[in-house]
């Protein structure tokens, strides 16, 4: 037993973290501050993503007879809108993976 102990000390730095829960339970890197992040990410380019459209939607009413320039700034906005949607689903998902099962 003396000589398996010696070799999981030694392989322990090399191992998965994945590997390690399912040996030590409680030594499992937690997610949660990765998920945080996530968190404060999407939310960031949230407010980022409120303003383009905003303006865009300000400068779509001022130029409204303005064709060309009324195409561009329809395809900015919903291209914002489509990213707000992506990054949405995607907090959503990070919400459902916080979750027990």
């Amino acid at each position: 037993m003396q000589t398996l102990d010696n070799i999981y000390l030694k392989l322990y730095p090399t191992l998965e973290s994945s590997t390690l829960a399912t040996l030590h339970p409680a030594d499992a890197p937690s997610a949660e501050p990765q998920r945080e992040i996530s968190r404060e990410v999407a939310h960031e380019l949230n407010n980022v993503l409120t303003i383009v459209r905003g303006y865009t939607e300000r400068l779509l009413t001022k130029h409204a007879e303005n064709a060309a320039l009324r195409t561009d700034l329809q395809l900015i906005y919903d291209n914002a809108r489509r990213a707000e949607t992506i990054i949405r689903q995607a907090a959503r998902g990070t919400r459902n993976q916080t979750k027990p099962s």
